[in-house]
């Protein structure tokens, strides 16, 4: 099936102006100029991006990026790339979702009118760094909440199995508080598919819409996590990627990319139509994308590869109010277990904790803090790979 597929039956007038590579692939497949950016780039929507800090002094992001912090302590504003793995993982994550054009690449980002909120939250590139990966996200997301973030792009993860949910409490917690505030977070599946294949928070998160890869052809990108948490597919391959200093690497396929640019398709969606709850935002994503394999939804690919045009528009496309939406039904889910959990009379709570037919507060405490040990970590693996040698 050809990628063309993904865009819709009919296109609106042209788009003006800014002209992607011909490599960026998914402006051709999702007909952005013709049909998605005559409705939106993404103007007035705030995309946080926590990950590496972005150097916003690049070309491609002139104007794009707004002052953020630093809850990896590293004493930044965000706006500085921190990245000591690579050589600009979160700037190459904000060219994507909004870049300008210009520069030594010319790129261009799928929502170019959206900005982007920088939070350096990877304290592995901060040697010594007091704070641990869970309280750096935690406090990375309040922060992009609390500034007006519409969409929270975690192009980041780890994790291990027997973990409940792969989630620790504290940042299931915040990721409840980011809900209540109508914000919709993004992250990628992970990249360990072909190998240990296991759950990597905070994709597998409850409330969380993780993305796995797809390569041009529409079939699942080989190293894509299979996991059942998988809601949606976006492009994990192609182009170059542009890092600090304005550098540009040979592409390295990963679900970094895909999740950058689901940030920046729903980036495109809130702003054409703003009054549409978060919920309604993935709900539509999911209802409207492409299926690529089958049942739907399956573990590599979710409900299919995204169509932007179909779900920025709910008048030519509607979506019935009951269509699924698997990613806030698991966080709703959970929240109603736990309500009921603590309402129950104390007795009932000691006698199943006396006869083994459930777990101990003092079990899911132990649990929850080796999830925190074990997303301190391992969170940096994914980004280490992304990505390839220098052009030139």
């Amino acid at each position: 099936m050809a990628a063309t597929s993904l865009v819709a039956a009919t296109a609106s007038p042209a788009a003006a102006d800014l002209q992607p590579r011909e490599d960026e692939w998914w402006f051709s497949a999702w007909d952005v100029q013709k049909s998605v950016w005559p409705l939106s780039k993404g103007s007035g929507v705030r995309v946080a991006l926590l990950d590496s800090g972005v150097d916003a002094a690049i070309p491609e992001l002139s104007g794009a990026v707004l002052e953020g912090t630093d809850t990896a302590g590293g004493k930044t504003d965000g706006r500085k790339d921190m990245d000591i793995f690579e050589d600009g993982h979160g700037t190459s994550l904000a060219v994507m979702i909004a870049g300008r054009g210009g520069g030594n690449s010319g790129y261009v980002g799928i929502a170019p009118e959206a900005k982007i909120l920088p939070v350096h939250v990877t304290v592995g590139d901060v040697p010594g760094s007091p704070v641990g990966i869970t309280a750096a996200l935690t406090n990375g997301i309040r922060f992009a909440v609390d500034k007006g973030a519409k969409v929270i792009n975690l192009s980041i993860g780890a994790g291990a199995d027997g973990i409940p949910h792969q989630c620790p409490d504290k940042l299931l917690d915040t990721i409840g508080y980011a809900i209540k505030k109508d914000v919709v977070i993004v992250a990628s599946a992970g990249n360990s598919g072909t190998t240990i294949n296991s759950p990597e928070a905070p994709g597998s998160c409850p409330g969380v819409l993780a993305v796995g890869g797809i390569e041009s052809d529409l079939r699942p990108w080989e190293k894509t996590q299979r996991q059942p948490y998988v809601a949606l597919a976006a492009p994990a391959s192609g182009s170059v990627f542009v890092g600090r200093g304005d550098k540009i690497y040979r592409s390295t396929p990963g679900t970094s990319a895909s999740a950058a640019l689901v940030s920046g398709a729903v980036a495109l969606v809130r702003a054409r139509n703003p009054s549409m709850s978060g919920r309604t935002v993935v709900q539509r994503l999911l209802a409207t994308a492409l299926p690529i394999n089958k049942p739907i939804p399956d573990e590599a690919t979710g409900y299919g590869a995204i169509r932007i045009a179909r779900a920025m528009d709910p008048a030519k496309y509607p979506v019935p109010d009951d269509a699924p939406n698997p990613v806030y039904d698991r966080f709703d889910q959970l929240q109603g277990a736990a309500h009921n959990a603590t309402a129950a009379p104390a007795a009932q709570t000691t006698h199943a904790d006396r006869s083994g037919s459930g777990i101990s507060p003092a079990v899911y405490a132990a649990i929850a803090g080796v999830a925190a040990l074990i997303i301190s970590g391992l969170v940096l693996l994914w980004r280490r790979t992304r990505h390839g040698r220098p052009v030139g």
